[in-house]
């Protein structure tokens, strides 16, 4: 009976044994929306595309690092409209500690961050933002070393010189266990 009872738990995300948990590293691809500020001078919408990586501090806490690109337009001041060209944004998130709830099949996660972003925009005067964050989201275990993840960022961007900017990242990742 307490066999059945295991089987439908292990299905269901109920704790049991962590079997991805014996390997220290992540890396990982990821994918999703990006909103930014008025204050940068740019499109608040575009595309998000990167990498990251994690180390394991404990089966709870771990440590990662995020770099991405964003495309977006570079947007009219005063009139709203975007031009033609594209401007790419350096996201990088050089460390990022979360506590995962659970560490078998489902794993959600709550953290707090800082980001970089890296623009070249020659309609305001800043090219570097930097602000804390907090992050949440969810990893589903797809294989044994194999996790889809869920992540919400939201920042506060501080710039010298400019107004300071909201930016928020909505993402989907594909995580491997090394």
């Amino acid at each position: 009976m307490s066999a059945a009872v295991g089987a439908i738990g292990t299905g269901m995300g109920a704790p049991s044994a962590a079997h991805g948990q014996y390997k220290n590293n992540q890396f990982g691809f990821e994918g999703g929306y990006m909103f930014v500020g008025d204050a940068t001078g740019l499109d608040p919408h575009g595309v998000l595309l990167g990498l990251r990586a994690a180390y394991k501090a404990s089966d709870h806490w771990w440590f990662s690092a995020r770099a991405g690109l964003s495309f977006r337009g570079d947007e009219i001041p005063d009139v709203g409209s975007t031009r033609d060209n594209t401007v790419v944004l350096f996201h990088l998130v050089p460390i990022e500690a979360r506590y995962y709830f659970l560490t078998d099949f489902t794993r959600p996660f709550m953290g707090v961050s800082n980001s970089f972003q890296f623009l070249t925009n020659q309609e305001i005067d800043a090219s570097v933002f930097w602000g804390p964050g907090v992050t949440a989201g969810i990893e589903f275990r797809l294989r044994r070393d194999l996790f889809l993840g869920f992540q919400a960022d939201a920042y506060y961007m501080i710039a010298f010189g400019v107004d300071d900017a909201p930016l928020a990242t909505f993402t989907t990742q594909i995580n491997f266990f090394l």
